[in-house]
């Protein structure tokens, strides 16, 4: 497939700016060095919001211009460091919870739990809609919203398939519930979407603070828990699913029957995810003092480690996942991402330009804090309607740290207003993954989810600000420091 205009014209005017910036008369307040980072920088955002190169590839950009630059090279000079962060160690986050996510879809354990979950809510449409948004949004918690969606789908479109025309808004609420709550549900933990992983490692690095996978809970829990019933009744009014008559759902049953019974696969895969979760879950509050070492990457190559020497027929050599399947189902893309957004945010940081924006905006200082912070979350929600939510929160999470220093407020909870903005991206089908697969199957007009998605958004900005400041903040206290 060839690139589009947007495509193009963004290659364009990313390599003319970044020539522009790197080469053009010096910047006062930046060293050269500084100068060329923030040329880099960007070049990379450009690119990555047009999409004028894979995302991905973008990320790799700085191995090669890093070093034509003069910026930094394998020896880290100029106190920047390249290489390695592409192996940073939250990428093998997403390597290990790669082989559990691959081992519950080799052996179909996270149908039997979306398709159980719809197969009983009953015949009401409104209902209905709810199994579907609590199916994708629990399964989204523990796997990539991107493979929750697409998992689910095909159940929805079946489902949809044999209803008649009258049923028209049920089917569009059915196929909309999918992204939308699989964007959602993957608030609730750091491994249910690629952004969170991506947007708490910038943290880490660039202010150093460390949430682990029980305070992340605490953040995002709230806010998936209060949105998903706001979100279920807004589009059960919406597309008026709550004025039609009852529906037969026995396709979901049916497909839930020929399952069976649990088998092997399943169980050991159940057994081993839930051992990890409590690790994951305990380990800042129980056990963590006796291994110091011990992080939520250790437990997540621990949970791969089972399922590659757990047998479910030693004589014939067959373990609960094997290395292709594995290797297959970790999100490469988000492992190279993330290393290219650590490579970006610590080269902003060490070559003073970060610094250097936060003295421009040192004139937001003596606003109210609590009104900056939630300003930062309205604007990541919008822009990140133009593109990935991931790439937004790389763009701009380590910005983030030199301005809230200037300004006197909370870095972190200025990042963390942004990160979690970064997933109320509901109207446009490049927000994020899922939009893109359901807009593709043709079901669904840009118009229905531009118009479904602006009200969902205004629901998630009215609640958003509630939610950081009386629980997150006031509650668990996160945030405020």
């Amino acid at each position: 497939m060839g690139k589009t205009k947007v495509q193009k014209f963004g290659f364009l005017i990313g390599v003319v700016a970044m020539l522009i910036i790197g080469y053009g008369p010096a910047i006062e307040g930046l060293t050269q060095v500084g100068q060329r980072v923030l040329a880099c920088t960007v070049l990379m955002v450009v690119f990555w919001i047009t999409e004028a190169m894979p995302i991905p590839f973008t990320a790799l950009l700085p191995i090669f211009l890093f070093p034509m630059l003069g910026i930094t090279g394998s020896g880290g000079q100029n106190g920047i460091t390249l290489f390695a962060h592409y192996a940073y160690s939250t990428c093998y986050l997403l390597v290990g919870v790669g082989f559990l996510s691959g081992s519950m879809v080799k052996h179909g354990l996270h149908k039997r739990i979306a398709l159980g979950i719809v197969s009983k809510v009953g015949k009401k449409p409104a209902t209905l809609v709810l199994g579907f948004i609590l199916a994708v949004a629990f399964v989204s918690m523990w796997m990539s919203n991107t493979t929750a969606t697409v998992m689910m789908l095909p159940v929805a479109l079946a489902i949809a398939s044999a209803l008649g025309d009258e049923a028209a808004g049920l089917k569009k609420a059915m196929v909309l519930a999918i992204p939308y709550a699989a964007t959602i549900g993957g608030l609730g933990t750091i491994i249910g979407t690629t952004t969170t992983p991506t947007g708490l490692s910038l943290i880490k690095e660039t202010i150093g603070v460390e949430i682990d996978f029980l305070q992340w809970m605490q953040i995002g829990l709230p806010f998936m828990i209060i949105l998903i019933p706001f979100f279920w009744i807004y589009m059960v009014k919406f597309f008026k699913v709550d004025k039609m008559p009852d529906i037969d759902i026995s396709i979901a049953r049916r497909q839930y029957e020929e399952l069976g019974p649990m088998n092997k696969g399943e169980k050991y895969t159940a057994i081993i995810f839930m051992i990890c979760v409590v690790l994951w879950c305990t380990r800042s509050i129980l056990w963590g003092d006796w291994f110091p070492f011990a992080t939520d990457e250790t437990i997540a190559m621990f949970g791969a480690i089972m399922v590659m020497i757990c047998p479910i027929d030693f004589k014939k050599g067959e373990y609960v996942c094997d290395w292709k399947t594995g290797f297959n189902d970790i999100p490469w893309n988000a492992v190279i991402l993330l290393g290219g957004s650590m490579v970006m945010g610590n080269a902003f940081r060490d070559s003073g330009v970060a610094e250097w924006i936060a003295a421009m905006l040192g004139g937001m200082a003596g606003m109210n804090s609590v009104l900056i912070v939630i300003l930062v979350g309205i604007v990541t929600a919008i822009i990140t309607e133009l593109t990935t939510n991931a790439v937004v929160a790389a763009a701009f999470i380590p910005v983030l740290a030199g301005v809230g220093e200037a300004v006197g407020v909370s870095p972190f909870a200025m990042m963390l207003s942004c990160l979690v903005a970064c997933n109320f991206a509901f109207m446009l089908p490049p927000g994020t993954p899922p939009n893109a697969i359901v807009y593709g199957t043709g079901e669904i007009s840009l118009k229905d989810m531009m118009k479904c998605g602006l009200g969902l958004k205004i629901i998630s900005l009215i609640i958003f600000p509630i939610v950081l400041y009386f629980i997150v903040m006031g509650v668990f206290g996160i945030g405020t420091v």
